[in-house]
C-alpha cells in the first residue's frame, strides 16, 4: 500500500482535506516520501506531531515537476541531480531540503531576466535586442523631457525632491501646521544669524543647474547599468567615456556576446552539479555545451564564406579562406607552438640550464566527482572551472613573486588542461639554472600544497597528489616529447596520440577540450619569460617577394645603419624558421620586455573619409582617427620599432596589404567591388578627365521613382498645407529627375501626371 493511502488512516475527515490540500496535491512528487515520514512520526506521537511535523518540514519545499518543465532540454538531468542529492543526505527530509534548495539556485540562476538559459539562440537573440532596445528608449525619453524640464525649472513648477522629510498629519490642516513648523525650525532667510556672524556666511546662493544632454546620457548610463547587474552581467568599466560605455549597453550585439556567454558557463556548472561531467558520462563538457559549440562553429562559418577580402592589388579571398592559412588552423597552431617549444630546448641546452616537468592541480574542494568511482565528492563546494583556473593563477604569481625577489629567472611554457570532471590543471614545462631547481621546485611544492594541507596525507603517507616534478632526461627523450601530447590533446587531437588517459579517442576528445575551454574561457597555452610572439609573426610576413618593399622603406625613412642590420638579421632567422636564433638575437630568456631590441609599433588608425559633420547625432568631427562600433580609438600593429642599442629608434612598416571587408553578396550584384561595375577603390580616380556622362538607372528603379512619386502627389493634393518647405524642395527636384527619364514620365502619365521632356544638355550631369 501506498504511503498516502496509509497516512488517510490518521486524523478525521478534515486532516485528511488538509494534508491533500496542502501537502500531497501540491507536492505531488514528494507526497510518497513526505507521507512516509508523517506515518513514522504519527505511529509514534499522534496524528497531532505528524501534522505538526509535515507543518514545519514541508513549508519550505517546492515542487520539483515546475522547475523540470521551465527547463525541459535538461529536466532528465535535474531530476537525477536531484533523486543523487536525497540519496546522498543523512535523512530523507534532508536529502529534500537539500535538493528543493538545489533547484531553486538552479532556476536562479538560469533565469537571466526574462531570458530562460535553455532556450534557443532567437530566444537569446530576441531578448539581447529587447535590453538594448529599452535602454535607447529610456536614453530617448530622458532626451524628449531635456525642454520641459528646463521649462518647469524657469517657472518654479518643479515637484518637490523625493528625499524630503515625510510631513505628518491627518488632515490637510495638520499637515500645513507640520510643515509650518519645520520652516520656523529650520534656517532659512527669516531667521536671525548668531551674534557675530554675517549674513551672507550663513546663506549660500546658488542656481539650480539646467537640464542638459550630458545629464540625459549620465541618467540612462546609470539604468543602464543597473539592468546590466540584474542580468548577472559586469557592465563597461566606468573608468571609461560615459558616450562609450552608454554605446555598449544600447548595443544588441554587445548584450548578445554576454548573454551567450552568461546562459553557457551556467548551463555547463549546472550540468556539473547534476553529476553529467565525467568518464562515465560526458567527459571534460556536457553533452549540451559540445552541441552548442558546434553550432556556434557553424554560424561562425558561414559568416565567414559570406565575407570577403580584397586589397589594393585586387586579390580576393573569403575570410574562411584566410582563417585556414592563419593560426586559427590547428594544425598552423600545433607546429608553431611544436617548434617554438623545440628551438627554446635547443637554446636552453646550449646555455646549459636544466628543465623540469610539473603537474600542479587543485584542492579537492574543486572537483565535484572522485577520480577513482566517479561517485560525488562530499568536499565538493560548487566551484567552477573558472575559479579552479583563478586559484590556479593566484598560486603562480605567488612563486613568480617569490622567484623574483631572489633574483631566480625561469622560462618555458605551461598547458593547461581539463580533467575528466572538467577541473583544470597544469602541465609547466620550465627551465633554469642547475643551480635554481631546488629552489624553484621548493618553492613551488611550498604554495601548491598550501591550502587544504590534510587531505595530503593517506594511511602510507604523504602523497603527491597535488603536485608532481620530473627532471627531464634527456637519455630518454626531449622536452618537446613530454608536452607534444598535452599540446595535440588540447588542439585537434592528432599526430601524436590516438586516446586520451581516460581510453577516449582523441577524435572525440579533442573537440570536447576546445569546447571546455572556450566556455570557460581558460587559456590553454601560455609561454613566459621568452619574447613576444608578436615580433616573430610581424616579421614573418616580410618574407622574400617583399624585399623590395623593404628596400623602399629604407631608402624613404634612412634608418640607423646598427638599427638595420639587426632587423635584417632577425629577419632571415624568422623567416627561416629558427626560433632559437630568434630567441637568442632578441636578447635571451628573462630579459624585460621593455628591453628587448625589436618591439611591436601600434598606431592609431586614422580614417581620412571620415565625414565632419553626422546628420544622425548632429555631433561634428573633431579629428580624423577611427572609432570602432562604439566610438573608441582604434589602434593597431602596423610594424616593428627597432632598437638600435644607441638611443635612437626606427620603425618598419609590415603591414604591406590593406584589406578592405565587404559581403560576397554585394560583389555578385555588381554594386561594389573591383571590376566595371564596381566602386573604385578610392574616392578619388586615376582618370584624367572627370566623366560627365548623366547616369541613366534601371527601368525598374525609374518605374519604381515613378509610382513613389504619384503616390505622393495624390497625399500633397490631399494636404497641401500640411507640407513644409522641404517637403516642396523634394518635389521639385524629383519632377527635375522625371523630365530627363522617357520611362519615368511614361510611368506618370498611366496615373494622369503629364510633364514635358527637358531640353538636350549633354554638358550636364544630373545625378540619381
Amino acid at each position: 500500500m501506498k504511503a498516502v493511502e496509509q497516512s488517510l488512516q490518521f486524523g478525521n475527515r478534515e486532516c485528511h482535506l488538509w494534508r491533500q490540500e496542502n501537502f500531497w496535491g501540491p507536492l505531488s512528487t514528494l507526497a510518497e516520501d513526505l507521507a512516509a515520514g508523517f506515518i513514522h512520526v504519527a505511529n509514534r506521537h499522534g496524528n497531532a506531531a505528524g501534522n505538526r511535523w509535515l507543518r514545519r518540514n514541508a513549508s519550505d519545499l517546492v515542487e520539483p515537476t515546475q522547475t523540470y518543465r521551465r527547463f525541459q532540454p535538461i529536466a532528465k538531468d535535474l531530476e537525477q541531480g536531484f533523486r543523487a542529492l536525497v540519496q546522498r543526505a543523512p535523512t530523507t527530509i534532508q536529502g529534500l531540503h537539500d535538493g528543493c534548495a538545489w533547484l531553486a539556485s538552479v532556476e536562479e540562476r538560469l533565469s537571466i531576466g526574462a531570458f530562460n538559459c535553455t532556450h534557443d539562440d532567437d530566444a537569446l537573440i530576441n531578448h539581447a535586442e529587447a535590453q538594448a532596445r529599452a535602454i535607447d528608449d529610456e536614453r530617448n525619453r530622458l532626451i524628449s523631457g531635456i525642454a520641459e524640464h528646463n521649462r518647469r525649472q524657469r517657472l518654479g513648477l518643479l515637484p518637490p525632491p523625493m528625499k524630503l522629510k515625510r510631513i505628518s498629519g491627518n488632515s490637510l490642516s495638520a499637515q500645513h501646521r507640520a510643515m509650518a513648523r519645520l520652516i520656523a525650525e529650520a534656517r532659512n532667510p527669516l531667521t536671525p544669524p548668531p551674534g557675530g556672524i554675517p549674513l551672507m556666511a550663513v546663506f549660500k546662493w546658488q542656481p539650480a543647474p539646467k537640464m542638459s544632454l550630458a545629464v540625459a546620457n549620465e541618467m540612462a548610463l546609470n539604468k543602464a547599468r543597473v539592468r546590466a547587474r540584474l542580468h548577472g552581467i559586469m557592465p563597461p568599466p566606468v573608468n571609461g567615456p560615459a558616450d562609450i560605455q552608454l554605446a555598449r549597453l544600447t548595443c544588441s550585439n554587445w548584450w548578445r556576446r554576454k548573454l551567450r556567454r552568461l546562459a553557457g558557463r551556467r548551463l555547463e556548472q549546472v550540468q556539473r552539479e547534476a553529476h553529467r561531467v565525467h568518464k562515465r558520462a560526458g567527459i571534460y563538457c556536457s553533452d549540451m555545451t559540445i552541441e552548442r559549440r558546434r553550432q556556434q562553429k557553424v554560424r561562425n562559418r558561414a559568416l565567414l564564406e559570406t565575407l570577403e577580402a580584397i586589397n589594393q592589388e585586387g586579390q580576393t579571398y573569403t575570410l574562411a579562406e584566410l582563417a585556414e592559412l592563419g593560426l586559427a588552423n590547428p594544425d598552423h597552431r600545433r607546429a608553431e607552438l611544436m617548434l617554438r617549444i623545440r628551438d627554446t630546448e635547443v637554446e636552453a641546452r646550449r646555455l646549459g640550464h636544466v628543465g623540469m616537468f610539473y603537474t600542479v592541480t587543485t584542492p579537492s574542494r574543486f572537483h565535484p566527482v572522485i577520480a577513482r568511482s566517479c561517485h560525488r565528492n562530499p568536499k565538493y563546494n560548487g566551484a567552477t572551472p573558472r575559479e579552479a583556473q583563478q586559484h590556479l593563477q593566484q598560486l603562480w604569481a605567488k612563486v613568480r613573486a617569490r622567484l623574483a625577489r631572489e633574483e631566480v629567472g625561469v622560462y618555458g611554457i605551461r598547458v593547461v588542461e581539463p580533467h575528466h570532471d572538467g577541473t583544470p590543471h597544469w602541465h609547466m614545462l620550465v627551465w633554469m639554472k642547475p643551480e635554481a631547481e631546488a629552489t624553484v621546485t621548493a618553492t613551488l611544492r611550498e604554495y601548491a600544497e598550501e591550502a587544504d594541507t590534510e587531505e595530503l596525507f593517506d594511511r602510507w603517507g604523504k602523497t603527491n597528489a597535488r603536485f608532481d616534478a620530473k627532471r627531464i632526461d634527456y637519455t630518454k627523450g626531449t622536452a618537446a616529447g613530454y608536452v607534444a601530447k598535452y599540446i595535440s590533446k588540447n588542439i585537434n587531437g592528432q599526430q601524436f596520440m590516438d586516446a586520451d588517459n581516460y581510453g577516449r579517442d582523441m577524435n572525440d576528445s579533442a573537440p570536447r577540450i576546445e569546447a571546455w575551454a572556450a566556455v570557460w574561457g581558460i587559456r590553454q597555452f601560455q609561454f613566459f619569460g621568452l619574447p613576444s610572439v608578436t615580433v616573430w609573426r610581424e616579421i614573418r610576413r616580410l618574407n622574400e617577394q617583399q624585399d623590395d618593399h623593404v628596400a623602399d622603406w629604407e631608402a624613404a625613412t634612412r634608418p640607423d645603419l646598427s638599427a638595420s642590420e639587426r632587423f635584417h638579421a632577425i629577419r632571415k632567422v624568422a623567416n627561416a624558421g629558427q626560433w632559437d636564433l630568434f630567441l637568442r638575437l632578441m636578447g635571451g630568456p628573462n630579459l624585460p620586455r621593455n628591453q628587448r631590441p625589436v618591439k611591436p609599433w601600434t598606431v592609431q588608425r586614422m580614417d581620412t573619409n571620415r565625414p565632419e559633420f553626422s546628420h544622425a547625432t548632429g555631433e561634428v568631427a573633431s579629428d580624423i582617427k577611427m572609432r570602432g562600433r562604439y566610438g573608441e580609438g582604434i589602434k593597431a600593429t602596423v610594424g616593428l620599432v627597432v632598437n638600435s642599442g644607441r638611443g635612437s629608434v626606427s620603425e618598419y612598416l609590415t603591414r604591406v596589404y590593406r584589406w578592405e571587408i565587404r559581403s560576397r553578396m554585394s560583389r555578385a550584384e555588381g554594386t561594389s567591388g573591383p571590376g566595371e561595375a564596381g566602386a573604385p577603390w578610392t574616392c578619388v580616380t586615376n582618370c584624367t578627365q572627370v566623366d560627365i556622362t548623366p547616369r541613366t538607372p534601371s527601368p525598374e528603379i525609374l518605374r519604381e521613382q515613378a509610382e513613389r512619386l504619384a503616390d505622393w502627389l495624390r497625399i500633397e493634393n490631399e494636404k497641401a498645407d500640411e507640407i513644409d518647405l522641404e517637403a516642396r524642395y523634394a518635389r521639385a527636384e524629383t519632377f527635375r529627375k522625371a523630365r530627363h527619364s522617357p520611362i519615368a514620365r511614361e510611368a506618370l502619365a498611366q496615373r494622369g501626371i503629364f510633364l514635358e521632356p527637358a531640353p538636350v544638355e549633354p554638358e550636364e550631369y544630373f545625378p540619381i
